[in-house]
């Protein structure tokens, strides 16, 4: 498990962490160190550790990004493709929203309110231990487990043996912006999640200074084509959920300032607060009607899944179309035609296990589940 502090979105790492943990998910290890003015003179122990395990971060795609820059400074590139908590928890989760304090508390886990590279790592891999309970053994990306083991990392003098601790913790504000970007859905594609999460710690760092230069570029390497529709989208998700919180508009001076840092044109917050009671999407709620499609091996029987489906008033398909609402499999990352059009179509993918969590919760058969 690895976890960093940068300075802002897309600038340099401050502090890197690893958390090494068994195939269990139980922490073995742990290491932490600032990055200060070289990265370089930590760089060869932080390769001794990774080296041979598979890579795992809540935000994979950013964390990963902002160390890779690291690395190519130095003239080497390091693979750190692997597992992210965030994006599986579209899979396990499929309510949760994307910060890893609001997985923790939808896989049933404490709180996470302090902030830092060794905490968020050590919560991460709680996280991921909740995962691996629930899809069992061995886990469906046992693929890229190997292929992590046979990764060809740079050569770089190891430096220091000892497992260094010097880490920063951070008790983080119980605010009013806190209560409201927790409360954040997630967005639809995995790449605005990505970019999202990133944006939402910068903007609980009230220090952080937000370079619109450097969101474009970050949002570019993530894969996100616009980010003034997506920051639009994100304020009147905010407007809804403060006009949750406090009826009463005690939000609009937060709401005011995080339009002013994303740089949105005067009239947007007006315009996002007459659009918040739209509604939101929560692509992974199910109403009586909807189509569900079950691809894989699943246990117990697939004429169990498909009975109870039926039961609870849902069609079930045989292939995923655009109509399909949910698709249901054993393996997140499978590559078959069901899977690939599913992700097309934007259509969620989830567990097995998070499914029966939804009919479980499932109300009467033609009410919204």
């Amino acid at each position: 498990m690895v976890d960093l502090v940068t300075a802002g979105v897309g600038l340099g790492v401050l502090e890197v962490a690893v958390v090494r943990a068994d195939r269990l998910g139980r922490a073995v290890d742990e290491w932490c160190r600032p990055v200060g003015e070289d990265f370089a003179s930590l760089a060869g122990q932080l390769v001794a550790l990774l080296r041979g395990r598979t890579v795992v971060a809540h935000n994979l795609a950013a964390r990963g990004l902002a160390l890779a820059a690291e690395f190519e400074r130095l003239g080497v590139t390091a693979p750190l493709d692997g597992l992210c908590t965030m994006q599986l928890a579209r899979y396990f989760l499929p309510a949760a929203g994307r910060s890893l304090d609001a997985c923790r508390i939808a896989a049933g886990l404490s709180p996470h309110r302090v902030t830092g590279a060794l905490p968020d790592a050590r919560a991460a891999t709680d996280l991921l231990a909740v995962y691996l309970r629930t899809t069992g053994t061995p886990p469906p990306w046992l693929p890229l487990i190997d292929d992590a083991a046979r990764a060809q990392w740079p050569a770089l003098a190891p430096g220091a043996s000892e497992m260094s601790i010097r880490c920063t913790v951070t008790e983080q504000a119980r605010t009013l912006r806190t209560r409201l970007i927790e409360r954040l859905p997630r967005a639809p594609e995995p790449s605005a999640d990505a970019y999202l999460e990133l944006l939402d710690r910068s903007l609980l760092d009230r220090r952080t200074h937000l370079d619109h230069g450097e969101l474009r570029a970050l949002a570019r390497r993530l894969g996100v084509p616009d980010i003034e529709v997506l920051h639009r989208r994100y304020l009147t998700d905010l407007a809804a959920i403060g006009r949750d919180l406090d009826p009463d508009t005690a939000a609009r001076p937060d709401l005011t300032e995080i339009a002013d840092l994303l740089a949105l044109p005067g009239e947007s917050l007006e315009t996002a607060m007459s659009q918040a009671s739209a509604d939101r999407s929560d692509n992974w709620r199910l109403q009586a009607g909807d189509t569900v499609v079950f691809a894989g091996t699943l246990t117990p029987s697939r004429d169990r899944w498909l009975s109870e489906a039926r039961d609870a008033g849902l069609v079930v398909g045989n292939a995923v179309t655009r109509r399909t609402r949910l698709l249901v499999t054993a393996d997140p990352q499978a590559r078959t035609g069901n899977a690939e059009k599913a992700r097309r179509y934007q259509v969620p993918i989830v567990h097995p296990a998070a499914y029966r969590e939804i009919l479980r919760r499932a109300g009467p058969r033609n009410s919204r589940f």
